[in-house]
């Protein structure tokens, strides 16, 4: 599982190595996203492949915008 922790290195190294402005604008709503994956419906994951985890997180980031 990615954390929060990453999501900010990663943002750091992206920003420095293309520009952008630093920090993030919903930390809440990346927490948010990067939970979405692991959610489930009486036992049953509703993402259950890797391909479906990355898709819900990238999905939901996305729509955050």
């Amino acid at each position: 599982m990615i954390t929060i922790k990453d999501v900010l290195s990663i943002h750091s190294i992206l920003i420095e190595q293309f520009g952008g402005t630093p920090g993030i604008r919903d930390e809440a709503g990346v927490e948010s996203a990067l939970a979405r994956p692991f959610m489930s419906f009486e036992n049953v994951e509703l993402y259950p492949t890797p391909e479906e985890k990355a898709s819900a997180i990238l999905e939901s980031i996305i729509n955050r915008q």
